[in-house]
Parts: structure tokens; C-alpha cells; sequence
């Protein structure tokens, strides 16, 4: 009687420790130390501009492309860095969430762009396929709602190739 409540204790902590480390309570940015994996800056580059991508290990993502100042948007409009949040769809893909905002005449706010960004990543986590997808929203309309409608013409998609910016090797040991 007593090995069997020994055993059944054990089957109790082997339990919680497996519950504790599940993707629902850990956050799927977590899954498979994935956020290790592929936190870090990249950088897209082509004949008529480049993009940098920032990905953070606890979800997070910033972008910044070179025309989003000149008035190089779908309508013509100039928009502002995007932000947005990851997770894990792929044993080396996540999948974001972004948002940005977008002005006419440099100043005048016309609304929020929201997108869909799919990205895959190679077997070393040094380069990576960004491909999105999305529309722009116009002010008052919150693009997350089920109901709301973009701006008539305004959705867009694009597909990067993004290299990993290299890093001298630091004193601290968490550089690649």
C-alpha cells in the first residue's frame, strides 16, 4: 500500500510539472524554446528599398520599411513603424498580428493598416520568409472587430526575404 501511494505522488508532481510547461499556460511564443530561437533583427533588401524586422522571444514584432515616409502606401498614404504580437503556428513558423498607423498629407490621420504576417524561417533560424497580407481601416473602425470593413481598395500583400543581422560576439554570452 505504501509503494503504491509513493507512485501515485510521483504520477501527481510528473502531472503538474507537465501541466505548468503546456503551451496554454506557458503562451504559445514559448512552444519548443521557438522565441530562442529566432529573437533577433532582421533585414530585408531590394533594388528599390529595405525593410528591418524585430522579433522579440516573448512574442512581440516590430517593423520599420523605408517607404513608409514618402507616401508609398496602397493609397498613397505614409504610415508609421507596425507593432504586433506572435505566436507559434509551425515547428518553425509564427504567425503575427501587426498594426500600423496611416496619414495623408504627412499629417492628417486616414486610419489603422492592419495585417497578417506568415513567417517561416530556414533550418538555422538565419533566414526567414515573410509573407503578409492585410487592409487598411478607416478611423473610428477598430480592424479587429468582426464587422468592420477596410477602406474600398486599400488591401495589400507582400513577401520578404529576411537575413538575421550578425552580432559580434558579446562579454554576456547571448549573442549567436
Amino acid at each position: 500500500m505504501k509503494s503504491m501511494h509513493r507512485w501515485s505522488a510521483s504520477l501527481a508532481i510528473v502531472a503538474v510539472i507537465a501541466l505548468l510547461n503546456s503551451p496554454s499556460i506557458l503562451g504559445q511564443a514559448s512552444v519548443d524554446g521557438l522565441g530562442d530561437k529566432i529573437a533577433g533583427t532582421y533585414l530585408a533588401v531590394q533594388q528599390d528599398g529595405a525593410q528591418v524586422l524585430q522579433i522579440g522571444r516573448d512574442g512581440n514584432l516590430r517593423a520599420v520599411l523605408s517607404i513608409q515616409f514618402t507616401g508609398g502606401g496602397v493609397l498613397g498614404e505614409s504610415f508609421s513603424n507596425t507593432l504586433g504580437s506572435w505566436n507559434t503556428t509551425g515547428r518553425r513558423e509564427v504567425t503575427a498580428r501587426t498594426v500600423d498607423l496611416t496619414f495623408q498629407s504627412g499629417n492628417v490621420f486616414f486610419g489603422v493598416a492592419a495585417a497578417t504576417f506568415v513567417i517561416t524561417f530556414d533550418e538555422t533560424f538565419e533566414t526567414a520568409i515573410a509573407i503578409s497580407h492585410g487592409a487598411i481601416f478607416p478611423p473610428g473602425v477598430n480592424p479587429f472587430d468582426a464587422n468592420a470593413n477596410p477602406i474600398a481598395g486599400s488591401e495589400f500583400s507582400s513577401r520578404f526575404e529576411f537575413h538575421r543581422i550578425p552580432v559580434v560576439e558579446g562579454k554576456n554570452g547571448n549573442h549567436r
